[in-house]
């Protein structure tokens, strides 16, 4: 890794980034002195106060966001006592998140809730809905998307977020026996492409660095390092998606954000601008992928 880069991502304005470059990418130990005290720098920091607001909100939104927040800064359950707050979002959700339950149980493993009685017995359920494609169906009962009798394929925003959540799984040391169903569902269409028409994307905002990440939007950035967790990062069908990534490098070696949210739920840049959350996801997705 350029040393550059390196510096610019453990500089101390955003010490979410810099917590995990040490611990992800540099390969600190958590119990490193400097780890340590980047760690409660963060906790102390505004970053976890508007965290903490978000839930004070006591909205399924911003219980959801909160949540996001924290497993993007790579935090978990043992660094900050949400349990009330998780509780709470599985009681009035069920897990049902609209289209977001892959990415909300894949906050949940990021965040330790593995084991969590109601998230553990969820997991294998939701996961075995997956379709003959590998891919995971559209939720949606509008008969103009989902038109009665007729089989649906597989939603591709939907599948995305399954995607992150059998790398998380990988992460953890859980079983996850759909992973290479989800693999051949992106590999098969070079990660981004119709079926139908191998030069047009499924869906346009997956092939740029939107972020920070919601269920139907998730970066070019995250889903090769979803991919690269998952051992297939140097598959030749990941070829063109790396070369869409590579175009988003400036001549500093800085990775430019091309979209967020209106009201971003982390601290990011400016869209049009380098971004350290998008520099740190490629970097951390090629290390994987050279593993």
């Amino acid at each position: 890794m350029n040393n550059k880069i390196a510096d610019w991502l453990l500089e101390d304005d955003n010490p979410a980034v810099k917590y995990r470059t040490q611990t992800e990418i540099l390969d600190i130990p958590k119990g490193n002195s400097e780890v340590e005290t980047t760690r409660k720098t963060l906790l102390s920091s505004d970053l976890l106060k508007s965290v903490m607001a978000l839930f004070e909100v006591g909205k399924d939104f911003s219980d959801s966001h909160a949540l996001s927040a924290l497993a993007e800064y790579g935090l978990t359950r043992d660094d900050v006592n949400i349990d009330r707050y998780v509780d709470r979002l599985i009681a009035n959700t069920n897990f049902r998140d609209g289209c977001g339950e892959g990415f909300l149980l894949r906050n949940f493993v990021a965040l330790g809730y593995a084991e969590y009685p109601a998230v553990k017995t969820e997991l294998p359920l939701i996961l075995a809905t997956q379709q003959n494609d590998g891919g995971y169906p559209c939720i949606s009962n509008n008969p103009k998307i989902k038109k009665p009798g007729v089989p649906h394929k597989s939603c591709f925003q939907m599948t995305a977020s399954y995607l992150l959540l059998a790398a998380e799984m990988r992460k953890k040391g859980i079983d996850c026996p759909q992973t290479g169903g989800i693999l051949e569902y992106f590999l098969g269409r070079d990660v981004l492409y119709r079926h139908d028409d191998s030069v047009r994307f499924v869906k346009d905002c997956h092939a740029t660095t939107f972020h920070p990440p919601v269920c139907t939007r998730i970066g070019i950035h995250m889903t090769l390092c979803a991919l690269s967790a998952l051992g297939k990062g140097n598959a030749p069908e990941c070829n063109r998606a790396w070369e869409i990534l590579d175009d988003k490098r400036n001549g500093d070696g800085k990775y430019i954000l091309d979209g967020s949210l209106t009201k971003p739920y982390i601290k990011i840049e400016k869209p049009g601008k380098p971004s350290k959350w998008v520099t740190f996801y490629t970097l951390l997705a090629e290390k994987e992928r050279d593993r």
